[in-house]
């Protein structure tokens, strides 16, 4: 763990009233065990985005989202990347039709390109959204 977040964790539980940044990690921990559990998308066909930000200028987490890339492009339905105004950071943006468990291995893969990178996703069951078309 580099000091900048040791650093960070301590700013962030005195922010919110942890007590210390064991308890900010134990929490973490147990959001990051939750959020793989079995859900209902457990063995189903997922179309997911998966957005990344990262600091501008940041030439190995560019390789490294080459990297995912080439790893995942046959479940990869569109990507993009963009930089935000006044250089505040890049912003990476995917489109994945994948197995569920695919979509996790893919979301952690590009988590952990550097601990800078903040990832947000969403899931859509692709045989929901097959139904709902075909219903109109």
């Amino acid at each position: 763990m580099t000091e900048r977040l040791r650093d960070d964790l301590d700013t962030f539980a005195k922010e919110h009233g942890y007590s210390g940044r064991s308890e900010v990690i134990r929490e973490a921990c147990q959001s990051l065990l939750e959020e793989y559990q079995v859900t209902e998308y457990e063995g189903r066909r997922v179309l997911a985005t998966v957005t990344a930000v990262f600091g501008y200028d940041e030439p190995e987490i560019e390789r490294q989202m080459m990297g995912i890339r080439h790893e995942f492009e046959t479940s990869i339905r569109s990507n993009s990347h963009n930089c935000l105004d006044g250089n505040a950071g890049c912003v990476e943006t995917f489109v994945i039709e994948a197995a569920y468990d695919d979509i996790l291995r893919f979301i952690g893969t590009v988590r952990g390109a550097d601990e800078s990178v903040s990832v947000e996703y969403t899931v859509v069951p692709v045989d929901v959204m097959n139904t709902e078309i075909s219903e109109q």
